[in-house]
């Protein structure tokens, strides 16, 4: 397959490339305000602002994650599409770590380097680095493959392709289950008086990152379906 063919298929899914970004921005903003609620004592007036640029760097970031890696393809020589395929996610997974570890900063900055702040912040952070990475742009490398592979006659097997999305829905539910248990374990520990709020930041934030996952994980199936 030329690189022709490669471009026509990664501009299908470009929809799904802006409203993931989106998507993900908000997960940001609401770990922003959760931490300034539980560890800044900054002003409102100086919140706010930081928290929206939060955001906007984060929709940013994921926007180029998704946008950039694709107007590299023409430097690349590869004889199969597979090794562009992962170049391409691999750049994504880079500029996915580098602009984490930007608004990682600014949480701290937002939060004045609070100390318990720093390691619940790196261990959010770090969740969501790889919630972006391994889900989002695994997904979209997954069905950007199977619709190359779709189109070589008699190549597919059906059930292979159904274990495999079978078997992705269980790691995300697996590990979903995981992070809230654990979370519901820190929130058994937290002071009384933090329990309401950060209650309130568990709950809001695990359904959301649930939507989304389903949401990523029904767009893939639609994908694999339709093909």
């Amino acid at each position: 397959m030329d690189i022709i063919d490669l471009h026509a298929i990664l501009k299908e899914h470009r929809p799904f490339a802006v409203l993931s970004s989106f998507g993900l921005a908000l997960l940001y903003t609401e770990e922003a305000w959760a931490s300034y609620n539980f560890w800044s004592h900054r002003p409102l007036a100086e919140a706010v602002p930081l928290v929206a640029a939060i955001t906007l760097i984060a929709l940013i970031g994921y926007l180029i994650s998704f946008f950039f890696p694709p107007l590299l393809i023409k430097t690349w020589v590869h004889p199969r599409p597979w090794g562009v395929l992962i170049n391409l996610t691999a750049w994504s997974a880079g500029i996915v770590a580098a602009i984490n570890v930007v608004l990682y900063a600014l949480m701290l900055y937002l939060v004045q380097f609070d100390f318990t702040a720093s390691y619940t912040l790196l261990r959010d952070v770090y969740v969501y680095t790889l919630f972006g990475m391994v889900l989002f742009h695994g997904f979209l490398l997954y069905v950007r493959y199977m619709h190359y592979l779709y189109q070589i006659p008699d190549f597919v097997q059906p059930m292979k392709v159904i274990s495999a999305s079978v078997g992705m829905g269980i790691v995300i539910l697996v590990g979903g289950g995981f992070l809230f248990l654990l979370d519901l374990y820190n929130f058994g520990n937290a002071p009384t008086a933090m329990q309401p709020m950060l209650g309130l930041h568990i709950y809001v934030r695990a359904l959301y990152a649930l939507t989304l996952a389903l949401a990523a994980y029904a767009w893939h199936l639609r994908w694999i379906g339709d093909h």
